[in-house]
């Protein structure tokens, strides 16, 4: 249960932390145990060879953005967002099956978030899709198929506003596919009680790589029915990061950002008191900006989400029925691809083979 408020938004799970760590206390997600110590020290040696074999810095719009490789010059490329609070290496798990299915990966870090961050915190969706079209050119890529997760499918709905003539193809995880000033306006009732009856903690700060990865496994477990499905533990490792105490808090600064804890961030009306980037993902309609869609998309709906958009996604596919295809994963919380990592390769196969030659 705790999961699926991740998405709506991702950061009321860390504001109930307080009471979920309590509920969870008999039984931790993800306990203390020398087996799970040893599932941290073996997933930070992965995310280490990750971030060595594919990890790359690129100079764009002034920023050094951080993505991760997988692939050739024989792949066609597929340039993926994640979602907000994650990174780049919430890919990983899915990146060699893709490269198998024909695709050159690109998964980026966009501002703000893990090795990409910033000083200047003046930015939207529309500044990351121009760090994408500023990526393409300096790797000469001239059209990709771009994708993203949940905010990182607003970043993927600002790039097709922008650049429809780069996009081969569309690819919507449970996020850029349904209006979401609308959204607002729906769940603002259930939002507002909840951060009412739930005060935000202040930044949580860890002594230990294991603490801090408990903290964020304990958030995300619940919704995966207690496991941490394979090939994400190392991504966890990209949410923690050492401050200059040495300590280990997590790698975004959500104040600066879509800031949640703000009381106006499940406001319908007050947007504008919000940073930048929140206000851009408020703008964000799929009705708006895919009116005139001329490449094929995929949607993902994982149907586990207890706030299901799926009547949107059906409303926009019936705008353009020949080049949209919504695809259900049922019993599938928010962060589709992790927990269903063939059906994703397999969706993602089929959308090249159909349409992308």
């Amino acid at each position: 249960m705790m999961n699926r408020f991740i998405k709506y938004p991702v950061v009321i799970a860390a504001l109930l932390l307080p009471n979920m760590t309590q509920a969870l206390s008999a039984a931790e997600a993800f306990a203390d145990t020398p087996e799970n110590h040893n599932i941290v020290e073996q997933s930070y040696a992965a995310y280490q060879r990750i971030s060595k074999e594919h990890g790359k810095f690129i100079d764009v719009n002034g920023i050094q953005m951080h993505y991760l490789e997988w692939g050739d010059e024989t792949g066609i490329p597929l340039i993926w967002s994640h979602g907000y609070t994650s990174s780049g290496y919430e890919l990983a798990g899915v990146a060699e099956g893709l490269v198998k299915a024909g695709y050159h990966v690109y998964a980026i870090t966009y501002r703000g978030h893990g090795q990409t961050q910033v000083r200047d915190y003046n930015f939207s969706l529309d500044t990351i899709a121009d760090d994408i079209a500023a990526m393409m050119d300096k790797l000469g890529i001239d059209k990709a198929v771009i994708g993203g997760l949940s905010l990182g499918g607003g970043v993927t709905t600002a790039f097709y506003d922008h650049y429809p003539e780069r996009a081969l193809a569309i690819v919507l995880e449970d996020g850029g596919a349904d209006a979401v000033q609308a959204r607002s306006e729906k769940m603002y009732p259930i939002m507002k009680k909840l951060i009412d009856d739930n005060p935000a903690p202040p930044e949580p700060v860890f002594d230990t790589r294991f603490s801090a990865f408990q903290y964020v496994a304990n958030i995300y477990v619940p919704g995966w029915g207690g496991k941490i499905p394979e090939g994400i533990a190392p991504a966890f490792h990209s949410w923690i990061m050492k401050n200059d105490a040495g300590k280990f808090v997590p790698h975004y600064k959500d104040a600066k950002l879509l800031d949640f804890t703000n009381p106006a961030a499940n406001d319908p009306s007050a947007g504008y008191k919000l940073p930048l980037l929140a206000q851009s993902w408020r703008r964000v309609n799929p009705f708006i900006t895919y009116r005139n869609l001329s490449v094929p998309m995929v949607i993902i709906n994982p149907t586990g989400d207890m706030f299901d958009p799926s009547d949107d996604f059906e409303a926009l596919r019936a705008q353009h029925p020949s080049l949209i295809t919504v695809i259900d994963y049922p019993d599938t919380p928010h962060a589709a691809h992790p927990m269903r990592p063939n059906w994703f390769i397999r969706d993602l196969t089929a959308l090249k083979q159909k349409f992308i030659k």
